[in-house]
């Protein structure tokens, strides 16, 4: 039989580091594609092989992806507020994976395997959802065999509430009863390895805890050992800021507009998770928790 071998873009992400840590685990070739050397540097003793690349660049691909049977992306615009460039998701997640999947069948690879996000009614119009699925739509297009991989939300993406948590005050936008079942990156991984050879189209992620947006942030109090006050701050602050940043900075105006939107709309997914939020953010207050979501996924 011959062997899958692997490509996946996005490899110091959240998940896509953990992703490469159960593959190596089992024995698998894999490819990494980073965007920069300092990426590259954090793989290279992990990954079979690695291409440093910034896929958002035209042509830069030729070769990367010779051999490879199966891509993974889960390439994309990080959703930390440490915001360290001004590019749009959809100039870096819809531009990066296009040209992604141009390489795949320039090199007759099989299958694509794609991390996006849980669309939930509420906000899916945002901008940041829109580029995941539109990247959904250009890899059915493209004919190759494919999964996409749809978490609700990653734990790493709350663990600034932590810091939140220790200064004694929460600000949660909206009336904070909007429920949500964010996931484990691990759990997430486990999802992606489990269609790398085949599945559905589509597979929805979520934790085993469903909470409410004040539930959420209240957990990170406890987790610092502080009682702490929850602020209710109006969506439409959020909404307002967007448009004022939509020329200066279009990440963050992206970024605003999602955050106003899904803080609000209920984002729960089948639980296909079993680790708990509690336990991340007992983590991350202990000093013990990883946080690759500072990197370009």
């Amino acid at each position: 039989m011959t062997e899958q071998r692997i490509l996946l873009a996005g490899a110091t992400g959240a998940v896509g580091i953990e992703l490469l840590r159960l593959l190596r685990a089992r024995g698998r070739f894999v490819r990494t594609l980073s965007r920069s050397p300092e990426n590259a540097a954090r793989v290279r003793g992990l990954a079979s092989e690695v291409v440093v690349a910034d896929a958002a660049e035209p042509g830069v691909l030729a070769g990367a992806l010779e051999g490879i049977h199966t891509v993974v992306s889960c390439l994309g615009a990080n959703v930390s507020m440490a915001l360290r460039e001004r590019r749009s998701y959809q100039d870096v997640d819809v531009v990066a994976n296009t040209h992604l999947i141009e390489a795949a069948k320039r090199a007759g690879a099989k299958r694509f395997v794609y991390l996006s996000a849980h669309p939930g009614p509420g906000y899916a119009h945002t901008r940041y959802i829109s580029a995941h699925l539109q990247v959904e739509e250009r890899i059915r297009a493209s004919g190759l065999s494919s999964s996409s991989v749809r978490p609700t939300g990653i734990y790493t993406a709350l663990t600034d509430l932590i810091a939140m948590a220790r200064s004694g005050v929460g600000a949660v936008p909206g009336d904070g009863r909007a429920r949500t079942n964010p996931v484990h990156p691990v759990d997430v991984a486990e999802a992606l390895v489990e269609v790398l050879a085949e599945g559905p189209d589509v597979v929805s992620v979520g934790g085993p805890d469903v909470m409410t947006r004040d539930e959420v942030m209240r957990l990170a109090f406890a987790a610092v050992g502080k009682e702490g006050h929850v602020v209710h701050v109006p969506a439409g602050v959020f909404r307002s800021t967007s448009v004022l940043l939509a020329g200066v900075h279009p990440r963050l105006s992206d970024l605003l507009e999602f955050v106003a939107a899904v803080m609000v709309s209920d984002s729960v997914a089948p639980a296909r998770g079993t680790r708990p939020l509690r336990a991340w953010f007992e983590a991350a207050a202990g000093g013990r928790a990883d946080r690759p979501e500072v990197s370009e996924r």
